[in-house]
């Protein structure tokens, strides 16, 4: 999507309000508030005069945010009821899956299809009515496909005259995380090693303290990977990046004279130690990483997202997911999966209490399941 702050139209944003029931009161605050937006041309330093915008939401406004998220509420509803259209195909991998035809984070969208001529078009009729709609505009520069290899040219041409959208190869990064096809490398990963090159090079001027150069390691540079780390698990980033990352940190927190390392008076592993055991406190990488895979774990066991319901369907249509061994011919995720819930088992004991837990198949006598 292009940048909504200069063309969102408030008439429609009035009428999205009413549509998912906001009192009028509210919404008449609410378009007092957009409508109260004037500007100012300065001309050689000095300001002429005022006019009044017409459309479009304040910078900085908080709820510029939350009306924007309404806003797109039309499109997602346009979206999802193209599962009940015959001539749509979305992305599924057997009948019994939840049928997903899109992902969104605020103004990013992933739309899923089969590449045929009739989904194509149904997609674009859609984007073109919601731009005349919402007087939002797609971002035709920054819009892309990708197709599942191998695919005929023939079907590439299709795509690109039906869209207007060009062609973009594997891997490309979305919210921060690499998409790819096929197995992990380690290229992917450079772009994160160099966002925290750059971050130590900007530090390296500063003088500071190791206490300070600590609390920037804590609280700084381990927040670069972090949302990585957790979008990727249960299969993380190669060790080979995870220790570049921390070879860099510990260099920094020696401190570096010209390029070169200084000696290092304890072991990376030493400081990872908690304060009260002698450390720092700075959290390893690869502990950080295990923690991350019992949460994936726990969250796949006990919450209804919608990466949850599409492993179900999946892997675990006819039985529970404790019960449940790598096949030859699945995923390799799903083999990490696997793999993570044999270590993730042994620390879950359910509490009988309410009665959400399986006789069966939940360890709820603390000595494993009864299976």
């Amino acid at each position: 999507m292009a940048k909504a702050y200069d063309r969102v139209s408030w008439s429609y944003t009035c009428i999205m309000l009413r549509i998912m029931g906001f009192n009028e009161r509210i919404i008449d605050m609410i378009w007092r508030t957009m409508g109260n937006n004037w500007y100012s041309i300065i001309i050689t330093g000095t300001r002429c005069g005022f006019f009044h915008s017409t459309r479009g939401l304040k910078q900085g406004d908080p709820l510029a945010p939350s009306l924007f998220i309404i806003r797109v509420e039309l499109l997602f509803k346009m979206l999802n009821n193209l599962t009940h259209d015959q001539f749509f195909n979305g992305l599924y991998i057997e009948w019994r899956d939840p049928q997903i035809n899109h992902l969104t984070f605020v103004d990013d969208i992933i739309i899923f299809t089969s590449g045929g001529r009739a989904s194509l078009q149904k997609i674009m009729e859609i984007l073109n009515n919601y731009e005349h709609t919402s007087r939002q505009q797609i971002n035709r520069q920054k819009s892309h496909f990708m197709v599942s290899p191998p695919a005929f040219p023939a079907t590439i041409r299709g795509v690109q005259q039906i869209t207007g959208f060009t062609k973009k190869e594997s891997p490309i990064t979305y919210m921060g995380c690499p998409l790819y096809i096929g197995r992990m490398r380690i290229v992917y990963f450079n772009s994160l090693v160099a966002k925290v090159i750059s971050r130590i090079k900007g530090w390296q001027s500063r003088i500071l303290s190791y206490g300070g150069r600590a609390t920037m390691i804590k609280h700084v540079l381990q927040s670069i990977p972090t949302h990585l780390l957790s979008a990727l698990t249960p299969s993380p980033p190669p060790k080979t990046i995870l220790r570049r990352v921390e070879k860099l940190a510990a260099n920094f927190f020696w401190g570096m004279e010209k390029d070169k390392n200084i000696y290092h008076r304890a072991s990376w592993q030493k400081l990872t130690f908690p304060t009260e055991e002698g450390g720092v406190g700075i959290k390893s990488m690869e502990d950080f990483c295990q923690t991350m895979k019992f949460e994936k774990w726990w969250l796949f066991r006990t919450k209804d997202s919608l990466w949850s319901k599409f492993l179900r369907a999946k892997y675990c249509q006819r039985s529970n997911s404790i019960s449940k061994k790598w096949n030859s011919g699945q995923s390799q995720k799903w083999k990490k999966m696997m793999i993570n819930k044999k270590e993730s088992e042994k620390h879950i004991t359910w509490r009988l209490h309410s009665g959400s837990c399986n006789f069966w198949w939940d360890n709820w006598l603390g000595d494993g399941a009864l299976y």
